[in-house]
């Protein structure tokens, strides 16, 4: 289907400002921030006292036998360890998303009303003629990544192509936008970039969690996309089920979880020590090993990149990598995409076999 037409832009150095359409994640009930922040005060109100009782009934816990005190000892210790998490918590999501801290390289444009900026890059070829490239990166990355990496300025001058690569809410210098769709994500994020950059018709490529934005962008831009690329495709939970895949919804949270304090505080505390493993994560498996060892330059540009993932805080990547809803649950708009994809990889087993 064709997108709704952007209503109004206006234009602000250094910062554009455009007004986006109607969002399909709009449809769906959230909880305020002031319900939430009056659930976490009372539930942090109930639990530090919950969690400091053990520490004055410590020593009735040495009149028992050893293995109900270890017992006890072990609960305790989990007890002010959650306690600790919960506030730190809270102060993450009172604190909200850090200041943003802009890269000379990269581009800017404000979006309202919500006034959300988004965060992109532009390289390769300057020509008139050249051919505009979307370039969209997985996640834990910034659109700063494949610059750096596969897509050169050499190699695209040498091609004439022109590239265009967003951050994805939460994700490096771009905003954070609760509890998005990654249906209306073209519509929001990608529409206004094209316009100021006074791009029609292009090509869209997209890498592991990025391959999801490439095919809701074709399938919301029929008539200016011209060509799509998928490079490890990341389906959604119908299609996995369907298809008998491992699907990430198993491993992560839904939207109403998010929306609780004893669930949402813990995660955001537990985040922050992410960034500071992801090298640790990266060592862990062969591939990982390969790149530490035979490309060392690209083993920096992939740390320091998943690094500036988190510029703006935790706080986006914990709504963006953990809701279900926003990596998992795509609307009907983009299924066929994903059922093209599924039956092109049909036929390529059939071919095989």
């Amino acid at each position: 289907c064709n997108p709704t037409p952007i209503q109004e832009t206006r234009i602000t150095a250094p910062i554009m400002k455009v007004v986006p359409p109607t969002l399909l994640a709009d449809a769906t009930s959230h909880v305020s921030e002031d319900a939430f922040r009056r659930q976490a005060l009372l539930f942090i109100m109930a639990l530090v006292p919950v969690s400091v009782l053990p520490l004055v009934s410590g020593p009735a816990l040495s009149s028992v036998h050893w293995s109900l005190s270890f017992l006890g000892l072990v609960l305790k210790i989990g007890l002010e360890c959650y306690t600790l998490l919960v506030l730190r918590g809270f102060y993450v999501w009172w604190r909200g998303q850090l200041p943003l801290k802009k890269d000379d390289t990269a581009k800017y444009i404000e979006v309202m009303p919500s006034g959300r900026i988004i965060e992109y890059y532009v390289y390769g070829s300057e020509n008139d003629d050249a051919i505009p490239l979307v370039v969209l990166h997985g996640s834990g990355s910034t659109g700063k990544y494949f610059n750096q990496c596969v897509f050169t300025d050499d190699t695209l001058e040498k091609l004439n192509v022109r590239a265009i690569s967003p951050s994805y809410p939460g994700h490096g210098g771009s905003d954070i936008h609760k509890y998005r769709r990654i249906t209306d994500w073209p519509l929001t994020d990608l529409v206004p970039i094209l316009e100021k950059e006074k791009i029609d018709k292009f090509l869209v490529i997209g890498s592991s969690y990025g391959t999801a934005h490439a095919m809701a962008t074709a399938s919301a831009l029929p008539n200016r996309c011209l060509g799509l690329g998928l490079n490890v495709p990341y389906l959604p939970e119908r299609i996995c089920r369907e298809g008998n895949f491992w699907t990430d919804a198993d491993m992560i949270l839904r939207e109403n979880q998010l929306e609780r304090p004893w669930i949402l505080l813990p995660l955001l505390a537990a985040f922050g020590f992410v960034q500071w493993l992801i090298p640790t994560g990266v060592c862990s498996y062969p591939e990982g090993k390969m790149i530490v060892n035979e490309y060392p330059e690209l083993f920096d540009v992939l740390i320091n990149d998943a690094t500036r993932s988190f510029l703006r805080g935790v706080n986006g990547q914990v709504y963006e990598m953990l809701n279900a809803e926003t990596t998992q649950v795509r609307s009907a708009l983009i299924r066929s995409c994903d059922e093209l994809f599924v039956s092109s990889c049909q036929e390529v087993c059939q071919l095989l076999l």
